[in-house]
């Protein structure tokens, strides 16, 4: 089974979907499937999203401390060129 979740995007319903794809600090990577986009967990910031460019640039809401294993299903916001979203993440092994 390979272990992956979606971005929902509250706005318009757009989902960017994720697949495990190594390990990073001792947690499951995820890239996006249609670009160089990844989720990571980094100890300092919890789990985030951040680009080629290594900018952080979407979180979860839950707070780091109920962050375990896997990147936290729920509320999460993205920063990017002057723009905010507000996602869902949500399950979607395969």
């Amino acid at each position: 089974m390979s272990l992956g979740f979606e971005l929902v995007r509250r706005l318009d319903g757009l989902v960017y979907r994720f697949r495990q794809d190594g390990e990073f600090n001792g947690r499951p990577s995820f890239k996006r499937v249609d670009l160089d986009v990844w989720c990571q967990w980094v100890p300092e910031r919890g789990w985030c999203t951040f680009g080629a460019d290594g900018v952080h640039n979407g979180w979860s809401l839950t707070g780091r401390a109920a962050q375990g294993a896997f990147p936290p299903e729920g509320p999460w916001r993205s920063w990017k060129a002057g723009k905010s979203y507000l996602y869902d993440l949500r399950r979607a092994d395969e």
